[in-house]
């Protein structure tokens, strides 16, 4: 089977999982990419995820609804070393020079085809992380929260 083929299957395994959880979004089939949202206890989180042939790996994106300002990127900076340290699947991954923070999480698949469970898996642990994490770093941002807080929080 070809790369392409491969990465064709998956998208389409990643959209019936999708379906079978009755969740509205939008497919662009010919880049392989899914844009859909889900409403977390505090924020909405925007989830973009995508097959990428050439790499043979499936991720997701789940980017923060908020920049992040440059007098506190190096807190953040710190705060999303903090918060990766706690996570076994997944990782926030932060530009310090643009202030972009968002979840990721990267599945590879060569020469293997992944199931459902494999897909709803990503996409309920993505939205898990991202809605415990999300308010904590905008709180964080935005002075409400110390940075030992934080750290207590994500160790709890």
């Amino acid at each position: 089977m070809s790369k392409e083929s491969e990465a064709k299957a998956l998208f389409s395994t990643l959209c019936n999982t999708l379906d079978n959880m009755k969740w509205r979004y939008d497919r662009d089939e010919q880049n392989l990419v899914v844009h859909t949202s889900a409403v977390g206890k505090d924020l909405s989180m925007r989830l973009n995820m995508h097959v990428d042939s050439e790499r043979q790996v499936m991720y997701l994106k789940s980017p923060m609804p908020f920049a992040i300002p440059e007098h506190v990127r190096d807190t953040v900076a710190k705060a999303t070393i903090i918060a990766n340290y706690t996570m076994l699947n997944g990782s926030f991954e932060f530009d310090l020079d643009t202030g972009y923070l968002a979840f990721k999480m990267v599945i590879p698949y060569m020469e293997s085809m992944l199931s459902e469970k494999v897909c709803h898996y990503m996409i309920i642990l993505s939205c898990n992380m991202t809605d415990k994490f999300n308010d904590k770093f905008q709180a964080l941002t935005e002075g409400r929260m110390s940075l030992a807080e934080f750290e207590t929080f994500a160790k709890s």
